[in-house]
């Protein structure tokens, strides 16, 4: 049998899991910025980002913690057995309890992140590596780019051959 695993635990797995989806809203904005807006690299711009993101996760979770409080005391007096997975009895007081604390302490825990300039920095760091690695692995394999010689015999037929037919698509 597997123990209960402690509070603690839980949110520091939620905020492995928020820290996860705040690096990927990062970069997703550092790639549309580099790219379609042609943007320069700006640490201030995106530290200012990294802590919306984070603040807003942290929002979500305070609002989902007073959720759970309203639907526990809602259901502090229905008896039975639940009929689906939202149907919340007084059986689930404790677990509805429980979760609501889990999400505030992560509210909390967000909050405090995102006043953190070294977390911050940290999200920003990985966020960029993780953006030029896409950019890096998306341009390997687009077939010429980052060739450091011209294409000769076949190769430069068939390519421009390619090219011939990509023209003639465009003028048709």
């Amino acid at each position: 049998m597997t123990r209960r695993p402690r509070r603690s635990e839980m949110v520091a797995d939620a905020t492995l899991v928020s820290l996860a989806a705040a690096r990927q809203a990062v970069k997703n904005v550092m790639l549309v910025r580099a790219l379609r807006d042609t943007a320069d690299f700006d640490e201030g711009w995106y530290a200012d980002a990294a802590r919306r993101e984070l603040e807003l996760l942290a929002h979500e979770a305070e609002v989902e913690a007073a959720r759970l409080r309203e639907v526990r005391e809602a259901t502090r007096r229905r008896r039975g057995v639940a009929r689906a997975a939202d149907d919340y009895r007084a059986a689930d007081g404790r677990r509805l309890k429980r979760r609501a604390r889990v999400l505030e302490e992560l509210a909390e825990r967000l909050a405090h992140l995102a006043r953190d300039d070294a977390a911050v920095g940290g999200l920003i760091t990985e966020a960029r590596l993780r953006a030029l690695d896409e950019i890096a692995a998306a341009t390997a394999s687009v077939p010429g780019v980052g060739r450091s010689r011209a294409a000769t015999g076949i190769a430069r037929s068939r390519a421009l051959q390619s090219l011939r037919e990509e023209l003639s698509d465009y003028a048709d």
